[in-house]
């Protein structure tokens, strides 16, 4: 077991907007948002459970940190208390114990070496020498949200969606169960005039609260292709939307199946988990161990996996070859698929 004193005190700040044009608007959110009503001091408007908030924000020394999401400061001003309140979870999803002891899919990107510094925070998590992240501002937005994007997917598609539990990589091989993801539902639509079933992939990006600039993606952001292809993979479905949902507008992509995409990010994830999540988990539960960075330098991941190149530039193969069915901005739809509705 890890020594419960000496635990690394890594933690997240949420996406904390420093543009000019941000502070000047406090009218980027929507109320339904729960919106930020003033810069000085940051508050939530919380739901019928949940009482008014006050958060005092800092400011990180470097404004990327804001970014990826990370602060040393994160804990100095309680900001994670509140974004664990119920009514900024995502109102489908309650996985944390199942996710915990594996790899989702929302963290492929992340053990591949797509951030900075993300990879090795990815093993402190599992390892339990941090806290796992939770929530911040996007992903506090998103969840408020992702009600909405549903409900305006299937209006404008027609198809069926179904919500559906958390899923393990087990099927084919049980030796694979430390890998899983929570798609945000499958859809049973068409293809090619065809009955068939698919999964979908809901993003509400959040443009750190920008307004102005929230428009629907014009195309996928290369980022979303390892969770998109690990869903497809692990629900064993051969097609994905990909949907995304803005204030201003939305956007509709299909994205395929692609298995020699799966079998190099699969030796990345696995280098991940068995090289330097696993052993070094196992020398955890031995001997007590104050700060893995230092006593376990040798198991400690690169920040980016030697494979990591070759996927990114797979991805953007795929992310090329991506088809955009809807893109609609202020209710102006343009339908590029013939199965879509226009409603």
């Amino acid at each position: 077991m890890l020594a419960h004193k000496g635990r690394v005190k890594l933690s997240r700040s949420p996406f904390i907007p420093f543009s000019s044009s941000f502070v000047s608007s406090p009218k980027n959110f929507s109320s339904s948002a729960h919106a930020l009503r003033n810069f000085s001091l940051y508050r939530y408007q919380k739901s019928q459970s949940c009482s008014l908030v006050s958060i005092k924000v800092c400011r990180p020394s470097q404004r990327y940190l804001c970014s990826f999401g990370y602060s040393s400061k994160a804990s100095e001003v309680g900001t994670n208390s509140v974004f664990q309140a119920s009514c900024l979870q995502h109102p489908f999803k309650n996985w944390q114990e199942e996710r915990k002891d594996r790899l989702t899919a929302s963290t492929f990107g992340g053990a591949i070496g797509f951030w900075p510094g993300r990879r090795v925070q990815l093993w402190l998590e599992k390892l339990g020498a941090v806290e796992p992240f939770t929530n911040n501002f996007a992903t506090c937005w998103s969840n408020i949200k992702v009600k909405d994007a549903l409900d305006r997917y299937e209006i404008i598609t027609g198809n069926n969606v179904s919500i559906t539990k958390f899923h393990h990589y087990d099927k084919k091989n049980p030796h694979d169960s430390w890998l899983g993801c929570s798609p945000d539902g499958v859809v049973y639509g068409a293809v090619y005039g065809l009955p068939s079933s698919g999964a979908l992939l809901i993003k509400c990006p959040f443009f750190h609260g920008d307004k102005q600039r929230s428009y629907p993606w014009s195309r996928v952001p290369l980022y979303c292709m390892p969770q998109a292809q690990g869903v497809m993979e692990i629900l064993d479905r051969e097609w994905m939307d990909l949907y995304c949902w803005t204030l201003n507008g939305s956007s509709l992509f299909r994205l395929y199946r692609d298995r020699n995409y799966w079998e190099l990010m699969k030796e990345a994830l696995s280098d991940f988990w068995w090289k330097h999540v696993q052993p070094a988990k196992d020398l955890c539960s031995r001997c007590p161990v104050k700060d893995p960075r230092f006593e376990m330098k040798t198991l400690k991941p690169a920040p980016r996996h030697d494979l990591c190149g070759n996927i990114v530039y797979f991805s953007k193969c795929l992310v090329d070859n991506s088809e955009l069915i809807i893109r609609e901005v202020h209710g102006k739809l343009k339908s590029e698929g013939s199965w879509c509705s226009s409603n």
